[in-house]
């Protein structure tokens, strides 16, 4: 665009400097240049032998990108598989950590009971069963319970394990989950 319009302006100006050639030697003696005409080379002239120029031409260029990167992005749908219909557990965990009593019989400090809690869907309710196939208690399908953590019996220094088994009831096949809770054992001096 930039290379037209600087033709048109050159051309323009050739034509404005013949015009006023023309008028200055105002046609005296047929030696005048009108626009559009090439001077002769007469002496009455006075300007010499021209050189032949060619007129400029407008031409247009366009510059072709380089080093240009092409990014096809290819997007694939996954399906998952079915998930069994029925309960589903969606986490059984122990909520707070249990500690066995320590100190001594003057200054006793009590242990700290285990808390588990849960989340069920597609059940109707779960039973909990402690240290053993025997139910303890059936309870809604989300919640927490509070359990004594038993440390008796247990040497000083000895890890006390007791285990947690959530079961669902209803709405499909039963599912289960077991988690275990542990604490070390402490000497409780007698005082």
């Amino acid at each position: 665009m930039l290379v037209l319009a600087s033709a048109v302006v050159f051309a323009s100006s050739i034509g404005a400097v013949a015009g006023c050639l023309s008028l200055s030697n105002g046609g005296e003696n047929g030696g005048g240049i009108s626009a559009g005409s090439t001077p002769s080379p007469s002496a009455d002239a006075g300007l010499g032998t021209p050189d032949a120029t060619p007129s400029p031409t407008a031409t247009a260029t366009r510059e072709t990108p380089r080093n240009t990167e092409t990014t096809r992005t290819t997007t694939t749908a996954t399906t998952r598989p079915p998930q069994d219909s029925g309960p589903r557990i969606v986490y059984f965990r122990i909520k707070q950590r249990p500690q066995c009593p320590q100190g001594t019989s003057e200054y006793p400090v009590e242990g700290t009971p285990v808390i588990v809690e849960w989340k069920v869907t597609g059940a109707h309710e779960v039973t909990i069963s402690l240290d053993g196939p025997g139910v303890y208690g059936t309870y809604p399908t989300e919640g927490s319970e509070t359990f004594a953590f038993s440390c008796g019996g247990a040497d000083p220094g000895e890890t006390v394990k007791h285990t947690y088994l959530l079961k669902t009831v209803g709405g499909g096949s039963t599912r289960s989950k077991q988690i275990s809770a542990t604490a070390e054992a402490y000497e409780v001096t007698q005082v």
